[in-house]
């Protein structure tokens, strides 16, 4: 009894083995951004404007994003900072952190958001551009809390017209 149970276990399991890698989207290498969520990206610059955090910024299809790693290499996080479109990419340890976007003239955040800290805390600017400047927040021992990404302006001037 026990080969008919064994061998419709195993038809079952290779069936549902079809099923998900037939749904399982492939990726065309075109969509790859070289060197992102990599400890040490080859050939990219730490651009970090804190000596406590490292950051890579990668462009592809019109989009920067800015790859904040710890000092160790470990990386923590990937933010988009293309002026109006933030989002944090499912990559590092900060992964399932929400991002915090800081949008209004007062400075109140879209929505809430809280984050488990170990304090007294502490925040540095570790990246700027025209448009977006990302703060983190670390506790006193330098250990990553969370970060913000705040829009310098609202959106990038149009391009002059020739």
């Amino acid at each position: 009894m026990r080969k008919p149970l064994l061998a419709l276990a195993l038809l079952a399991s290779g069936a549902g083995a079809d099923y998900v890698s037939a749904a399982t989207p492939q990726l065309d290498s075109a969509d790859v951004i070289q060197g992102m969520g990599e400890r040490v990206p080859a050939g990219k610059k730490n651009v970090s404007l804190s000596p406590l955090f490292k950051v890579y910024t990668f462009e592809k299809a019109g989009l920067t994003f800015a790859q904040l790693n710890s000092l160790k290499d470990e990386v923590i996080t990937v933010i988009t900072v293309t002026a109006g479109v933030q989002s944090r990419l499912p990559i590092g340890t900060a992964a399932e952190e929400p991002t915090l976007v800081i949008n209004d003239a007062k400075g109140r955040p879209f929505g809430m958001a809280s984050s488990a800290a170990n304090c007294p805390c502490n925040a540095s600017v570790v990246y700027q551009d025209a448009y977006t400047t990302i703060v983190v927040v670390y506790g006193a021992d330098g250990a990553y809390i969370t970060s913000d990404v705040i829009p310098r302006t609202k959106v990038p001037p149009e391009a002059p017209k020739t």
